[in-house]
């Protein structure tokens, strides 16, 4: 996928890299600094959100002890009101004897309550009495201990050693539709502390509570919770977006020896990050919980980062027209330079690039006028070329005419003839008028595969008649890619190289000659292969790169490979595989280049 893209950045024009080079060391920097800026406004929100969470935390503290404080207070008071431990030490058969004595007392008591509560915010109070005008008549404010002694709240209240103990609403029935919390408090017998004669109890809204928790919402969803020992929700802040099994998983990993200072810690809840802060609230055995999420505090970070945001998009639109118009500036005199360059590709070579600067656009300006200079030089010297091309197919027409080979056969001829009218004479002669007419084909530079395959034929019949059939040919070329064309004069000299080299130089002076082809990726391959002496690989290379002057190796596979190279290109000729006793085979490669 990378090396796609890169292709394509690759591929564009000058003008548009230029331009995306310019938006990248624009925008790269004004990223990484953007990033920076985030990561540093993330953590400084953060340690901001931290310090702030715990005032709060503390604030909210003092504001709920302060409260738990002046209750338990208010319940002492009460407790410890002389008319009301008068009230509660009274037989209650002195009230059976005088019903007004009842009245009298049950005015002292209210008279006390609405002493103790009227700048308060408690709402109500009620005493529990075992003894007195209670368990003669009860009414709202004045309750019969003795039947209370097998609930839930009570048993609590025995059993605990604590004097208060508070209460949520599932402890009391309430056919109000206001919340209660309730603080209880245990009043002794003064002669035996361990003998409870009653038990006060204030009703406190839940709204006064919830509203002190609200006032620790630091964000949109902080919650702020009071818990008691037992992990049950006293009461919590309006915000709050938690059930209870998560309550209590929160406080169960917020758990810890001792919080009479707070505790903070980082949670995950749900997969996602909570900052939570613990502190017990005195005198009332709650707990507080501070629950902030994270994305909340990098929620506050949120209007700097879009500050930077519109600061970044501002600069990237200015700039980018302004990338724009440098990079097509920079890219204008390259233009002009592939303007003339297009002219050139038509042939004109006059057309000529003024070199305006020294920079490297005006360096490459003097280089295109020099390479123009250049071309014209070597146009001017293609007729050489071109001649030295003829020089050579003379040489090659030349050496086909071997004095050595001429002579040999026009002797052979003469002496079949004077021992006998024999009709092999004609076949000789034939074979020689063919061989001939076969290297001249009829001037042409180039003939088809078959062709020299017929010459090569020609060449090894008469061979075989001078010397007695030694020489085994085979051709195994494909019928299609004999109609394919090549240099005329290549496979004759090889086959030549391959009998009198090779194939002559073996003990017994006989072997096979096999001639094959291939032809793949539009490129054929044609193989000489002989099971001759074979050569060390070193003069199989030498044969490519020295010219010889002995007569019986002809003008050489080096003038052949020379040919090649010359008529199709340096990355086409021949290649030598050989070796000692184990013969050599040679490969033609040459462009696939049908007859027309």
């Amino acid at each position: 996928m990378v090396f796609r893209y890169l292709r394509r950045f690759n591929d564009l024009s000058i003008r548009y890299k230029l331009l995306i080079s310019y938006l990248l060391l624009i925008v790269v920097p004004l990223c990484l600094f953007l990033m920076a800026n985030t990561f540093t406004a993330s953590r400084d929100t953060l340690k901001q959100a931290s310090y702030s969470a715990r005032q709060i935390l503390n604030q909210t503290k003092s504001y709920l002890e302060f409260k738990t404080t002046s209750t338990c207070n208010l319940l002492n008071y009460i407790a410890l009101n002389d008319t009301v431990q008068e009230v509660l030490e009274r037989d209650e058969k002195a009230y059976i004897n005088s019903i007004g004595l009842w009245a009298v007392d049950a005015g002292k008591l209210t008279k006390v309550f609405y002493k103790a509560i009227s700048n308060t915010d408690t709402s109500n109070v009620h005493l529990y009495m075992k003894h007195g005008l209670a368990t003669i008549f009860e009414n709202e404010d004045f309750m019969n201990l003795n039947k209370s002694e097998n609930e839930k709240w009570f048993i609590e209240l025995s059993q605990s050693n604590e004097m208060i103990k508070w209460f949520t609403r599932r402890y009391f029935v309430s056919d109000k539709e206001i919340n209660y919390l309730y603080a209880v408090r245990n009043i002794s017998n003064p002669q035996n502390i361990y003998d409870t004669i009653g038990v006060v109890k204030l009703d406190l809204p839940e709204s006064v509570f919830i509203t002190m928790l609200n006032q620790a919402i630091y964000t949109k969803s902080t919650t702020a919770i009071l818990i008691n020992g037992t992990d049950e929700v006293v009461c919590s802040s309006s915000t709050n977006h938690y059930k209870l099994k998560e309550i209590r998983d929160i406080s169960l990993q917020m758990a810890t020896d001792d919080y009479s200072d707070e505790v903070w810690k980082t949670l995950t809840l749900n997969h996602a990050k909570l900052l939570v802060g613990a502190q017990n609230i005195n005198v009332s055995g709650w707990k507080l919980l501070l629950v902030i999420p994270y994305s909340d505090i990098l929620g506050l970070s949120v209007k700097t980062r879009r500050s930077m945001i519109l600061i970044f998009v501002a600069i990237t639109l200015f700039t980018a027209p302004l990338a724009f118009l440098v990079a097509a500036t920079a890219t204008s005199r390259i233009k002009a330079l592939i303007v003339q360059m297009r002219k050139v590709e038509t042939g004109d070579l006059d057309a000529q690039v003024s070199p305006v600067n020294n920079d490297e656009i005006g360096e490459l300006a003097k280089s295109f006028n020099y390479m123009l200079t250049q071309i014209q030089a070597l146009l001017d010297e293609e007729y050489v070329l071109g001649k030295n091309v003829k020089n050579l197919e003379l040489k090659a027409l030349q050496a086909q005419i071997n004095p050595h080979f001429l002579y040999n056969t026009l002797d052979l001829i003469n002496w079949m003839s004077v021992r006998s009218n024999s009709p092999e004479i004609s076949r000789v002669v034939e074979a020689l008028s063919k061989f001939y007419k076969l290297s001249l084909s009829k001037g042409e530079d180039t003939v088809t595969i078959k062709n020299e395959l017929e010459h090569v034929q020609t060449y090894v019949e008469i061979q075989n008649m001078r010397f007695e059939n030694k020489i085994a040919l085979v051709i195994d070329v494909p019928e299609e890619l004999q109609e394919y064309m090549i240099l005329k004069l290549v496979l004759q000299p090889i086959v030549e190289n391959s009998i009198i080299h090779g194939i002559l130089e073996k003990e017994g002076e006989t072997g096979t000659i096999k001639i094959s082809g291939a032809l793949t990726d539009e490129v054929i391959r044609l193989y000489v292969e002989d099971d001759g002496v074979g050569m060390p690989e070193e003069t199989a290379l030498q044969l490519l790169t020295i010219i010889t002057s002995h007569e019986s190796h002809g003008y050489g596979v080096k003038n052949i490979n020379d040919r090649i190279k010359l008529y199709y290109g340096r990355e086409y000729g021949l290649s030598y595989q050989s070796a000692l006793g184990k013969g050599t085979i040679l490969t033609i490669t040459v462009p696939a280049v049908k007859k027309l």
